[in-house]
């Protein structure tokens, strides 16, 4: 019976584990997901899954879900791309990752998309597969998720900089709705906007509407925040957007397009930018004109890119709005083929080489008669010493003379008639003899 009773009990927790595990698959794959999901917003390729950035994600997942402790440094101080190279990958990575009382996948990429570093990797188009980790620990859930781009080998390790202060994460418990609708949440210590947000699953921006908050304002143990209105309430007008934009820490000019609703190439037009440009925290980035101020010159446009370590043919192609197609097109290179550093590339359409201008054959002409023979050689190229005299074009006969009938007919009578007068000569002399 004993031995019974402990068979039931394994069976059961091994079925347990087993739906356990089945369920972190399912919400890794969920993540993965509505990654994707972002990026075709902004018109970017879905991330392939990849299961060598799955298994170093599930690693660093277990690893903090256990120390609860949110940071991008592992065990023994590993970064992303330590994990990556140990689970097998042949690449760049890099990650994101957030963790949040009962945080569902849905919540968890509105963490990331919040937060300028973590929608600035979900918006990299540099990366071209993922690969997610769940685990719960400490009554939460910690998503990781680790991006990559294959390549010949991992990045020197001078530009593998991690930028990371780990904190422990505070838990938020949802504030039930008011009797008129609204919900307001009391701010504890370690809530961030970020958090907040994803926790009630709003957008940043409507949290700065409603309280009448910005970017740069500050949070305090205790502050109340409105997540939602009350019913009928109307909302407060969106203010009119700024001219200008002040780079925080972990923004690219990516994230900052996207926040301000426009593309790449406009921001770079406006602020004087190549491709390649690089914002630091601090610098000013124009984000629109002022009614009335005079737009930039247009920039001449780049014709080549040369190609740098982590570059990808997708990634290229983006960056100066081609499709896959157009770039391997222009560059007489399959869409897969193996980019080289330092090979450079055709972005913009080859300047076509001009066609020779065809050698016309002169065109014999007859001169008049009274031109006579230099009037005549004038107009016939004259051969070279050993050259065969100008032939007919292959297959093409000269043209007869025009019969002329009336020198026939003369010629004709006049043979008749002195055949005539012999005829008659000849009977004269014979008559003549007889009579004789």
């Amino acid at each position: 019976m004993a031995r019974r009773i402990y068979l039931a009990v394994f069976g059961g927790l091994l079925l347990l584990a087993i739906g356990h595990t089945e369920r972190a698959e399912a919400q890794a794959g969920d993540v993965l997901q509505l990654v994707n999901q972002v990026r075709a917003e902004y018109g970017l390729p879905p991330l392939a899954h990849n299961s060598a950035l799955a298994a170093a994600a599930q690693g660093h997942a277990n690893f903090i879900s256990s120390a609860g402790v949110y940071s991008h440094y592992g065990v023994n101080g590993s970064t992303w791309q330590d994990r990556a190279e140990a689970a097998g990958y042949p690449g760049w990575a890099g990650e994101n990752l957030v963790g949040g009382t009962s945080l569902t996948p849905q919540q968890g990429v509105t963490w990331w998309r919040n937060s300028a570093t973590h929608f600035s990797n979900m918006l990299n188009p540099r990366w071209t597969e993922a690969g997610v980790g769940l685990s719960v620990g400490n009554g939460q859930n910690f998503y990781v998720m680790v991006f990559g781009t294959q390549n010949e080998g991992p990045p020197p390790r001078e530009e593998q900089q991690v930028v990371d202060v780990p904190f422990i994460v505070a838990p938020i418990q949802l504030a039930a709705p008011n009797p008129d609708g609204s919900i307001v949440h009391t701010v504890l210590e370690g809530h961030t906007f970020w958090a907040i947000a994803a926790r009630y699953e709003v957008s940043l921006a409507d949290l700065y509407l409603f309280n009448g908050l910005t970017a740069d304002s500050v949070l305090n143990p205790g502050d109340k925040l409105t997540i939602r209105l009350a019913d009928g309430q109307p909302p407060p007008p969106t203010p009119t957007p700024p001219a200008t934009h002040r780079v925080r820490e972990g923004e690219s000019l990516w994230v900052i397009a996207a926040y301000y609703k426009t593309d790449l190439a406009t921001l770079l037009w406006l602020n004087g930018l190549s491709q390649d440009a690089v914002v630091h925290p601090g610098n000013e980035v124009k984000v629109r004109l002022l009614p009335g101020e005079e737009p930039p010159p247009t920039p001449t446009p780049q014709l080549t890119h040369i190609v740098k370590s982590g570059d990808t043919a997708w990634a290229i192609a983006l960056r100066y709005g081609l499709t896959l197609e157009q770039l391997a097109a222009f560059n007489n290179i399959a869409p897969d083929t193996i980019l080289q550093i330092g090979q450079e590339l055709l972005v913009r359409p080859p300047t076509p080489t001009p066609e020779p201008t065809p050698t016309t054959t002169p065109t014999l002409t007859a001169a008049p008669a009274d031109l006579g023979a230099a009037a005549l050689s004038a107009v016939q190229p004259t051969p070279s010493p050993r050259a065969t005299p100008i032939a007919i074009a292959a297959n093409t006969l000269p043209e007869p003379a025009p019969t002329n009938w009336q020198t026939i007919f003369s010629i004709g009578a006049l043979i008749v008639g002195v055949g005539l007068i012999a005829v008659a000569g000849i009977a004269i002399m014979v008559l003549w003899r007889k009579d004789t």
